[in-house]
């Protein structure tokens, strides 16, 4: 099995993460295709990508996805209860901005729990609504998590937000995912990387009090 290789590119004034992972055979697949996709088509190369992933719709997550659909045709997998947010600026705030975005419906709609087979991974979705309701996780090989704006190093996404569920945040960071092994690495929606370990040892988790504006 050859090695996997997670890329990581940030951008935007929110300093969004979008991630490209792949073992440049089998697979290769997008998270969340944020304000700059010119970083990921330039590491593309002439790879197949399978799926476009997303944690979540709101604006800064889904940025670049029409020009990575454009590009790639992969499939766009989302959870089913924030399919419509591609296709409303209000739902997945763009409308704040000065570029409303207005994307097809997605290719695949995730319930949660689900097992993704693509090449050499398995990729697992975990449903972990909070931050917005339709948030998902992505467990790659029980061991790399891609957790979106749900949990970030040393602290939680923000819920202050339209369709923000604080209860619901605290419960899918509890139990889905600091059920989680110790050694798993989380790659969040922003900042930067953290294992399962730090955060249920470190993570200001429950008390925090939310002052960040990204969405």
């Amino acid at each position: 099995m050859k090695p996997i290789k997670i890329m990581q590119f940030t951008s935007g004034e929110l300093k969004t993460n979008s991630y490209m992972i792949t073992d440049k055979d089998s697979f290769c697949i997008i998270i969340d295709p944020g304000e700059n996709p010119d970083q990921l088509i330039q590491n593309i190369y002439d790879q197949k990508v399978d799926y476009i992933l997303l944690t979540h719709c709101h604006y800064d997550q889904i940025a670049g996805l029409n020009v990575l659909k454009k590009y790639t045709d992969a499939s766009v997998v989302v959870h089913h209860s924030e399919a419509e947010w591609l296709l409303d600026p209000n739902l997945n705030c763009s409308i704040q901005t000065n570029s409303p975005i207005v994307s097809d419906y997605p290719d695949i709609l995730l319930n949660g729990d689900e097992l993704i087979k693509c090449g050499s991974i398995t990729i697992k979705a975990i449903h972990t609504p909070g931050h917005t309701p339709g948030s998902t996780c992505f467990l790659i090989n029980n061991h790399y998590l891609f957790t979106g704006d749900t949990l970030l190093a040393g602290i939680v996404g923000p819920t202050n937000i339209p369709f923000g569920d604080r209860e619901s945040l605290i419960d899918s960071i509890k139990n889905k995912l600091f059920s989680l092994s110790d050694d798993i690495l989380v790659y969040p929606g922003h900042g930067q990387k953290t294992s399962i370990e730090f955060e249920r040892n470190h993570n200001l988790l429950p008390n925090i009090k939310i002052k960040h504006k990204f969405v």
